[in-house]
């Protein structure tokens, strides 16, 4: 089996949901460290302004604070601005009726913790594009003592999958002191995903790529998403294909 493992991120780009669709078990990575500045708490959509960020405000905390226990600042009213901006930007997109009630109903629910509304969302959409991935959550696994690359091992070892499938952005830590890292000592497979985002039909001038889901929803539609995101998907990189990668 199949295993990935990745942070809660807020309206994920296409790349992201084809990791989740070529992994039999996906991870949400939520008791690691908090990035404020980062894809857990923005996503980028297209505007007739240009390419904006959409972003959820989180309660000041520690700096070590985890992601699982981030709060979303619900002072502000920043999912109504959303619904706004979603209204907008897409009420002359050709599946704005099928698309925003989603929104517009998602958006109206209250989450308390910043995990629980990235990880809801994703698992929503999976199911609204038909990705069956089974999915759990970092903090309630027994495997947290180990770091990096070996608490990923421990991680697939409990989950009982073979076959460990990691961004390209890992190779980094993985691969720093020998080929596969902590996999390849454990004897479990080690893949790279491996994607490039394709065009699709998208408003406001000339195309721009790895923009949030929002944006191929609401151009494409639920069912159009699910093959356009297959359609950027390429095969497995190793460990000794990295170098060609640019």
């Amino acid at each position: 089996m199949i295993c990935s493992v990745m942070q809660p991120t807020f309206f994920p780009w296409l790349g992201y949901f084809d990791l989740i669709l070529k992994s039999d078990v996906f991870v949400f990575y939520d008791d690691v460290q908090f990035v404020k500045q980062s894809w857990q708490t923005r996503n980028r959509i297209k505007t007739a302004n240009g390419v904006i960020f959409l972003n959820v405000p989180t309660i000041k905390t520690n700096l070590d604070s985890n992601i699982n226990r981030i709060e979303i600042d619900n002072r502000k009213p920043w999912n109504s601005k959303i619904k706004k901006t979603l209204f907008y930007t897409y009420q002359k997109s050709p599946f704005f009726d099928e698309v925003y009630p989603f929104f517009e109903d998602f958006l109206s629910k209250k989450y308390i913790f910043l995990n629980e509304f990235n990880s809801s969302f994703i698992i929503e959409i999976c199911k609204m594009i038909g990705i069956d991935t089974k999915f759990y959550f970092s903090s309630n696994l027994l495997s947290k003592e180990n770091t990096k690359d070996k608490r990923l091992v421990d991680i697939c070892n409990e989950l009982k999958c073979n076959h460990y499938l990691s961004t390209i952005g890992a190779s980094s830590y993985i691969e720093k002191n020998t080929e596969g890292g902590e996999f390849v000592k454990n004897n479990i497979e080690l893949s790279y995903h491996n994607y490039s985002p394709v065009n699709y039909s998208q408003s406001f001038g000339e195309f721009e790529p790895y923009m949030s889901i929002v944006d191929v929803l609401f151009n494409e539609g639920f069912k159009n998403a699910g093959k356009i995101i297959k359609l950027g998907s390429k095969s497995f990189l190793k460990s000794k294909d990295l170098n060609n990668v640019k």
